[in-house]
């Protein structure tokens, strides 16, 4: 057979269906569109019901925070703006020594206080105030004076949520998720911080230290005292600490040998401010305490030669 006419009878192979026909028909372009239209609505409704949500519940937290904590936001808005005058005023301060006759130490503990201690270099800025006195660590400067001030940190962790920064921060939220924790943070700040809060808010004296070295045992400091009910200074100094600390060992029987301590675990923060509450008490009238060199014990009696 001709190579050529076999070539012309190869026919393909061809499926038995109309060739208009196809796998996936094609969707008329209207139904799509409808589609699409459809999805849009839906997904435009459903976000429109969740800004609704969002804005029902950000008016929610507005007027709690506008209406029913208004009293209490003045109040503590009022005493951190007293507080921190008066640290900005303390920090631009000649280092006099300043002492109002009629301050009696001990008749402080009749009253309530509050304690803050800052690096010098952060008493310029009522932000770098904010910050240092959320991260100010315990000291015993007031213990060793023999009162029991609250620390400040609590006032300033404890009350943010009372502050035109933490609303500002709630309307900017935009989703209802983050609308609802804040909400329920919001609860819980009323709750537990709320009523320590108010009792901050009503304090009688502030008393300040502000650090002007990386620690108090080689740094001098200088101390503030202020009435808040009269809104007078009651104590101004810097001092320097001098103290030690002076350790005591009691031997027992049997009881193995205890070394004693090295300079450096005497000379501890504690003492420091042991030494720099002392001095603040006598400058207030009450004699700093002090331990006078003794003299050496005398030797057994040389018996007198014969």
């Amino acid at each position: 057979m001709d190579p050529k006419a076999r070539r012309d009878r190869l026919i393909p192979a061809r499926p038995d269906v109309d060739e208009a026909a196809s796998y996936m028909p094609r969707i008329p372009w209207k139904l799509g569109l409808l589609a699409m239209l459809s999805l849009g609505v839906v997904i435009g409704g459903y976000m429109w019901k969740e800004q609704r949500k969002a804005d029902a519940l950000r008016a929610a937290i507005v007027q709690v925070h506008d209406g029913e904590l208004g009293e209490a936001r003045k109040a503590y808005q009022s005493l951190r703006d007293k507080l921190e005058g008066l640290v900005l005023s303390a920090a631009q301060s000649e280092p006099t020594t300043v002492v109002d006759p009629r301050l009696h130490i001990p008749g402080l503990r009749s009253g309530n206080g509050l304690y803050l201690r800052l690096q010098a270099s952060d008493a310029h800025d009522k932000t770098k105030i904010a910050a240092g006195a959320k991260t100010m660590e315990p000291d015993l400067i007031a213990t060793c004076m023999g009162l029991s001030p609250t620390s400040a940190r609590g006032l300033y962790e404890k009350g943010e949520f009372l502050t035109p920064a933490w609303l500002d921060e709630t309307k900017k939220l935009g989703d209802v998720m983050h609308l609802r924790v804040q909400d329920e943070m919001l609860s819980r700040h009323i709750r537990a911080d709320l009523p320590s809060v108010l009792g901050l808010v009503r304090s009688d004296w502030f008393m300040l230290v502000l650090q002007e070295g990386p620690n108090r045992r080689d740094s001098p400091v200088s101390v503030f005292l202020w009435d808040l009910k009269r809104d007078e200074p009651l104590l101004h100094a810097r001092v320097r600490a001098q103290g030690v600390l002076l350790t005591t060992r009691i031997l027992s029987k049997d009881a193995p040998y205890t070394p004693k301590l090295s300079a450096e675990a005497r000379n501890t923060t504690g003492a420091s401010d042991c030494s720099i509450a002392s001095q603040l008490k006598a400058l207030a009238g009450t004699p700093a305490a002090s331990v006078p060199a003794a003299a050496e014990a005398p030797g057994p009696a040389t018996p007198a030669a014969p």
